[in-house]
């Protein structure tokens, strides 16, 4: 399956929008149902629920209407998710480093008295 939609790249746009705009058409038929279950408990924002799955039933049926939409709408949203989880990794890998510094900044009295403790905890573990 891989190979022949590697080959054929139009008949993959086609079928990644067809596969998309079902999903997300049975996911939005199932937020409707939701909504209108949550209004039933007597909930006060089941219109918001109900709204959104209203414009995804919109999206999908346009999606498997134009399958080009589809295609050009996936390319940026997967461009997106790449730059969004980019920007993460980077953000995370800042977040480390400062972590990985902080140990540097105990004095040796604070670190003596962990590594004391330390030992403690395995001598307890041992008995």
């Amino acid at each position: 399956m891989g190979l022949s939609l590697t080959i054929h790249p139009a008949l993959s746009l086609s079928v990644l929008a067809f596969y998309i705009g079902f999903g997300v058409l049975f996911r939005s038929v199932a937020a409707i149902s939701f909504a209108l279950d949550i209004k039933k408990y007597g909930s006060k924002n089941w219109g918001v629920l109900l709204a959104l799955g209203i414009i995804g039933s919109i999206f999908s049926f346009i999606l498997i209407w134009n399958p080009v939409f589809a295609g050009l709408s996936v390319v940026v949203l997967i461009a997106l998710s790449f730059m969004f989880a980019g920007l993460f990794s980077i953000y995370f890998s800042l977040q480390l480093r400062k972590l990985n510094k902080a140990p540097k900044k105990i004095s040796a009295k604070l670190r003596e008295r962990y590594d004391d403790i330390l030992k403690e905890i395995q001598e307890e573990l041992e008995n």
